[in-house]
């Protein structure tokens, strides 16, 4: 467990979604990013404000759509003031792919987000489709010139 960003938190396994009411009460998250393969894990206790759960077990696995699914989810969480908690039930470097996902659609770089995603508290390296991250960066470009995804409250896209 450990936070990636100023308000994005990043965990792996079974154990918050165990203790979800005391984590989010000592956190103050209150929106998740849930990455599981067939089904979301259950968050005991009062839900999550705002849950997002992804069918999706690995990165390789992720397309465009995906990707921009989880970077509109951030950003929308950000924007409204949200600390936000990427979780998968397979380990906390699964859920890589979406703060990636998010940095670029904030405005970085391809390249600055696939090092910050490199950095702690992640996992080193990382291993990944440059490509298709050039790709996405392209398609949120594309986006916004034409109108298609916009501006985010508060936040940048």
């Amino acid at each position: 467990m450990a936070w990636v960003d100023d308000q994005i938190y990043a965990a792996g396994g079974e154990h918050i979604p165990s203790t979800w009411n005391a984590f989010a009460r000592q956190t103050g998250v209150t929106a998740v990013l849930h990455l599981a393969p067939n089904r979301a894990l259950p968050f005991h206790g009062s839900p999550p404000q705002v849950f997002l759960w992804l069918d999706v077990a690995d990165e390789t696995e992720v397309d465009i759509d995906e990707r921009r699914l989880a970077a509109c989810f951030l950003l929308d969480c950000l924007a409204e003031g949200r600390r936000v908690l990427l979780h998968s039930s397979l380990g906390r470097h699964r859920t890589r792919w979406a703060y990636v996902a998010y940095c670029i659609s904030a405005g970085r770089s391809v390249g600055v987000a696939l090092r910050q995603a490199a950095e702690r508290p992640w996992l080193s390296p990382y291993h990944t489709d440059t490509a298709a991250w050039e790709e996405f960066a392209e398609a949120i470009h594309l986006d916004l010139v034409d109108g298609s995804l916009a501006p985010r409250r508060g936040g940048k896209l």
